[in-house]
């Protein structure tokens, strides 16, 4: 009998942007391809004034990733950073590493005429799921990085939930929450033949910003005589 194969499928189902302070927020999934905008005074703008900034934390200066609508070539992570016809921002393939505070500036000015948060979600389970024959035990981790700037992640704002919509909360058959702040896991039971679907949900007031689905689909094969 061929053994099971098990696969995991780690899919956002939503993507939200929303303004604080001035300042727009954006959520995204680590993979992802993401577009900060940049507002010109006009369609006829050139992009060749425009300069992209980036800041993880307070303490650290602004590089520049984009000088003159051309991204820096000493930029750590150029090869992903790409300037659209509107003068934005265009990331591919997000890592946790990219979170922080855009700031997009017009001309030769001192002031910033954007400024864009962006977090990312990251799901991974641990220990891989490399071997999909073995019952026992697998932790979720799921984390929401973001600028230091903004401080702990609301209290309960990592929430999961299984395939039905159930909300999992404290100790029960089947899982154990971790600590709750900006990390939290989840530790589920793999049982051969027993497809589960778990999503980790950033939540403020109410309000969905981000989530991901960790799927475990295991696949039996049938032997013919």
């Amino acid at each position: 009998m061929l053994g099971l194969v098990l696969e995991l499928v780690l899919i956002v189902v939503l993507q939200f942007e929303g303004t604080s302070g001035g300042e727009l927020h954006l959520y995204h999934r680590a993979g992802d391809d993401v577009v900060l905008r940049c507002r010109s005074p006009s369609s006829s703008y050139s992009c060749s004034n425009v300069n992209w900034f980036y800041s993880r934390d307070p303490s650290t200066n602004f590089p520049l990733e984009v000088k003159d609508g051309k991204v820096v070539e000493s930029s750590p992570r150029a090869a992903r950073l790409n300037v659209d016809s509107n003068c934005s921002l265009i990331i591919n393939n997000i890592t946790a590493e990219d979170a922080g505070r855009y700031f997009c500036r017009l001309g030769s000015g001192n002031t910033y005429d954007d400024s864009l948060l962006l977090s990312v979600l990251t799901i991974s389970p641990s220990p891989p799921e490399d071997d999909p024959t073995k019952d026992g035990d697998v932790t979720l981790n799921c984390s929401l990085e973001r600028h230091s700037w903004l401080g702990p992640c609301p209290e309960n704002s990592l929430l999961w939930v299984d395939e039905t919509g159930t909300g999992l909360t404290g100790e029960g058959v089947g899982f154990k929450l971790g600590p709750r702040s900006c990390a939290s896991s989840l530790t589920v039971q793999h049982q051969s033949g027993t497809n589960r679907t778990y999503t980790c949900r950033f939540v403020v007031e109410n309000s969905v910003k981000v989530e991901a689905h960790h799927t475990a689909v295991f696949k039996g094969m049938m032997t013919f005589k």
